[in-house]
């Protein structure tokens, strides 16, 4: 360190060696590191206060437990199981704090949060049902803290993982995006030597927000990730190889695992921008020439290395100055801004690293009886099947702008018949549902639902007329005889898992087709909340198996696809002169 980047104060936060940190409680650990930093890099104690209190009360269910000398569940953030990390962006003129964490079983609860709170949130979240969660809150002084939540594909076959980020980027609007990062980043036929790990999104529903995919590298140079980053629009290639050059030191390689990350944005053709990660504990000799090549950077870039060093010395225990694991992860971004460096912070607390995870967390933790594999294998097979069905016929009509407008209102006619039957499908539903737990969530369903089928009508008032389609009829009785028939479990997931997924993908379709209709910007967003109740359900009971759940949803699929193909057949003709 230069004598003139020394910080002009100690700082003190709850972290110094062995019992001491074993004694506390995660959240207070976390909330300490948090003033500390805020403290390092003066920001006033009341906003430093008032942050402070926000991640307490944002924090997972385990922030009460102690942290004890080894993970009770270890998590995938750092090495030895620590489920949280701390992160800074130096870009923007005042640096951004970031606090990442590992939700763990408790992430029903946040699940539950972002469903209602987060549009963009919904329109993915019962695809990646079982996939662990992550979420971080950012603020940069005086704005305010912005959220951002991480799926976690990385227990997964290399084929699930890239099938439900393909149908998460057709939800989000940016599958042509995608489809093209996929093919240019897969240009030099070495796929063997990278893997998707997360998508990540921001949490605002703005132009701006974006959907994140991280790649892991394996065994590649600084070309390499030069050549994955300018898979992006906005990348300054020379820049970013200078940059890259005074991270790794004299390595010729790009060290362990280097991560690539492209951002999507709406209304774009191509990744908007690219991120790229090293990992320091495989390029520096320890904590201190990591920082010092951090700081190099930052001074050629024009900002300030002082704050860094400050942060540096607030996060990690004076014992561990010469030490290894405390600055993991420098990220580099060549876009429009200077000194666009994030430094990871991971805290070593525990003594040896944790074995990685082999399967998702267990959502189902509380019904140990319903394995995950079981939950995930619904969860998957449900999204190939609405994947399925968002290439049939109804959904390629209504989202196709060449369709006349005359055919789009003569869908609206032949989906009247099957919005009122809706209405005596859920009224099935609660008349045949014995179980005290399942009669309660159907009348919940069953009051949401009454009087959309009006809202329909209302919609189409200038169309008067009454049809009667012995295909649409026949599918709605079908549904209705399950209601009657199947058991509980099954009855429910008809319901949830099928029909309110069926009514997502059309919604979504009808929205393009009628912009700001309430029919379908109703179903748009209440369709989301109603699929999720089903996988809750799967979480929280035992009695049911996957073959069950499975041979369900396939006929019910077969059945929505039928009514579907007619009712779009039915628009053709009504509408071919």
């Amino acid at each position: 360190m230069n004598s003139d980047d020394r910080p002009d104060r100690t700082v003190t936060v709850p972290w110094s060696e062995g019992s001491r940190v074993r004694d506390l409680r995660f959240g207070e650990f976390l909330s300490g590191l948090w003033a500390g930093a805020c403290d390092a890099l003066a920001v006033p104690a009341g906003e430093a206060t008032r942050t402070t209190q926000e991640l307490q009360a944002t924090l997972p269910a385990w922030a009460g437990e102690r942290i004890g000398d080894a993970p009770c569940e270890p998590s995938f953030v750092a090495a030895d199981g620590f489920p949280a990390e701390m992160s800074l962006n130096w870009s923007g003129g005042r640096p951004e704090l970031r606090m990442l964490v590992d939700c763990l079983s408790d992430a029903d609860a946040l699940r539950s949060t972002l469903t209602a709170s987060s549009r963009r949130f919904r329109e993915v979240n019962e695809i990646f049902a079982a996939a662990p969660l992550w979420y971080s809150l950012a603020w940069r002084p005086p704005d305010r803290v912005a959220y951002k939540a991480y799926f976690g594909l990385y227990t997964w076959p290399a084929e699930r993982r890239f099938a439900v980020l393909g149908q998460a980027m057709r939800r989000l609007g940016m599958a042509e995006a995608w489809d093209d990062a996929r093919r240019r980043v897969d240009e030099d036929g070495r796929s063997d030597r990278r893997e998707v790990e997360f998508l990540g999104l921001d949490l605002t529903d703005t132009a701006e927000s974006r959907a994140k995919i991280y790649y892991r590298n394996h065994g590649v140079d600084i070309h390499e990730l030069n050549r994955m980053a300018s898979v992006a629009l906005d990348h300054n290639a020379e820049g970013a190889l200078a940059a890259y050059r005074t991270l790794v030191g004299g390595h010729a390689d790009a060290g362990r695992e280097a991560l690539t990350c492209l951002a999507f944005r709406s209304g774009l053709g191509r990744a908007a921008e690219s991120t790229t990660y090293l990992r320091m504990s495989s390029l520096a000799s320890g904590d201190q020439e990591a920082v010092d090549r951090a700081a190099d950077l930052l001074r050629r870039q024009g900002v300030d290395p002082r704050p860094l060093y400050a942060v540096t010395a607030a996060l990690g225990p004076a014992s561990r100055a010469e030490g290894q694991g405390l600055l993991e992860l420098i990220s580099y971004r060549a876009a429009r801004r200077q000194g666009d460096l994030t430094t990871y912070f991971r805290f070593p607390v525990y003594p040896q690293p944790a074995p990685l995870p082999v399967a998702p967390v267990d959502l189902a933790e509380r019904n140990p009886t319903v394995s995950h594999p079981d939950l995930q294998r619904v969860a998957d097979h449900n999204a190939a099947r609405q994947a399925e069905y968002e290439a049939s016929q109804l959904i390629r009509l209504l989202a196709d702008e060449a369709t006349p407008e005359t055919t789009k209102k003569a869908v609206l006619t032949y989906l009247q018949p099957w919005s009122n039957a809706f209405q005596r499908m859920i009224s099935a539903r609660v008349t045949y549902e014995s179980d005290l737990a399942l009669r309660t969530i159907a009348l919940e369903h069953q009051k949401e639902e009454i009087g959309h089928d009006e809202i329909l009508a209302r919609t189409r008032a200038e169309d008067q007329r009454v049809v009667w389609d012995p295909v649409i009829e026949a599918g709605a009785s079908w549904f209705v005889d399950q209601f009657a028939t199947l058991p509980g479990v099954q009855r429910a997931i008809l319901a949830h898992l099928a029909l309110e997924a069926g009514s997502l993908s059309l919604s979504k379709a009808g929205v393009r087709a009628f912009p700001n209709d309430p029919y379908f910007s109703l179903h748009d967003e209440a369709d989301v909340e109603h699929l999720e109740m089903g996988y809750q359900i799967l979480r929280q009971r035992t009695d049911w198996t996957a073959d069950e759940i499975v041979t369900v949803l396939d006929r019910a699929w077969q059945v929505i696809t039928v009514v579907s193909d007619r009712i779009a057949e039915c628009a053709l003709r009504d509408t071919a002169a």
